[in-house]
């Protein structure tokens, strides 16, 4: 009886001692804070600059943090870069890669109203910039059995081997690894079908932007005041 009288007493001991002790410390959650920021383009003089371009984008998704993406790694280390192939449309560029077997691509297509739009990202800890471009998809091919052809207002991929794909601004997916808070932390600033390059570097996504603006005269660059 005695035993059970003391164990009686070490449980009320202890249950009293938990309720008086004080509760976990809940932890501060920041905000992201997103803000707009005016691009500063530079004059872009390279004839091949459409080459350029491509080779800075497969460039930017093979370094850049928080991409899920496997053709940027192929293109740069299985492929070599070509030409720009010819399109009487001013809004499509088309970059072909190739090597003895098999033949890659990157394009970007600007359609009419195509606008770029540049903001700093601050959160926890993680300063970072995004490129936030509206009516502009980039897709990434790789593995196609022969180049793509331009045919009417497209361009014309293979029907038997056309590859893999790997395209920004889809409604349904992202190139962004789970979890990784993006394009959604940038909020009302992105939308569902923009294209948008996150680095943690400005200078990258500024030389970006001015090749992109120098390849599509039409994409509008606006000022933030």
């Amino acid at each position: 009886m005695s035993r059970q009288l003391v164990r009686l007493g070490l449980l009320v001991v202890l249950v009293l001692g938990g309720c008086a002790a004080p509760p976990p410390a809940e932890k501060v959650v920041i905000a992201p804070q997103v803000e707009p920021l005016t691009l500063a383009l530079v004059p872009v003089y390279d004839r091949s600059s459409g080459v350029v371009l491509a080779q800075a984008l497969v460039e930017h998704y093979l370094q850049g943090p928080h991409y899920r993406m496997s053709t940027p790694l192929l293109l740069t280390q299985q492929y070599r870069a070509g030409t720009a192939l010819h399109t009487p449309d001013p809004q499509r560029l088309l970059v072909t890669y190739h090597n003895e077997r098999s033949w890659g691509s990157l394009s970007v297509t600007a359609g009419q109203g195509s606008i770029i739009n540049a903001f700093r990202i601050q959160r926890e800890g993680e300063r970072g910039y995004a490129l936030v471009l509206k009516r502009v998809r980039i897709c990434l091919n790789t593995g196609a059995d022969r180049a793509p052809v331009w045919q009417g207002n497209r361009w014309l991929f293979s029907s038997t081997q056309p590859g893999r794909f790997e395209c920004s601004g889809q409604t349904k997916g992202s190139l962004f690894q789970l979890g990784s808070g993006l394009p959604g932390v940038l909020g009302p600033y992105a939308e569902a079908g923009d294209t948008v390059l996150y680095a943690r570097d400005w200078s990258t996504l500024q030389q970006i932007a001015s090749l992109l603006a120098h390849q599509f005269p039409h994409l509008r660059v606006p000022r933030v005041y």
